[in-house]
């Protein structure tokens, strides 16, 4: 995965080491020409490869962020579809129930006389 190069923590780590190397070369360059006020033109060079580096630096830490951010936004989407759909099926779940009572309630009352006779009628029963 730190080989493909479109992995945004290979190229995090990339812009670390290069902004690393160009902080340390800038730094060196400027404490030389602060010495011997010899070359103001590499100092010059230095730095703005050091505000490159910088600039890449915060681009690649920004990228996995912003990506980060995005699948997250993604999963929160995903949860509220689901909550809408488990909303749903528990109206239609409610429904189902209610129904069913009803045919509950229907059977008991066509077996009610049914059962009230066989009650009464089986041998034993008064014993």
């Amino acid at each position: 995965m730190a080989d493909h190069p479109l992995d945004p923590f290979a190229l995090l780590s990339k812009s670390q080491k290069l902004a690393l190397d160009a902080t340390t070369g800038a730094f060196d360059a400027l404490v030389t020409v602060g010495r011997t006020a010899a070359q103001p033109d590499e100092a010059v060079r230095q730095v703005a490869a050091l505000v490159n580096a910088v600039g890449d630096l915060a681009s690649a830490s920004v990228q996995p962020l912003q990506d980060f951010v995005t699948r997250q936004r993604e999963i929160a989407d995903t949860m509220a579809s689901l909550a809408t759909v488990q909303a749903d099926l528990a109206v239609l779940v409610e429904s189902l129930a209610h129904r069913h009572a009803a045919v509950v309630q229907s059977l008991e009352n066509l077996t009610a006389p049914l059962f009230g006779l066989v009650a009464r009628e089986t041998p034993g029963a008064d014993t």
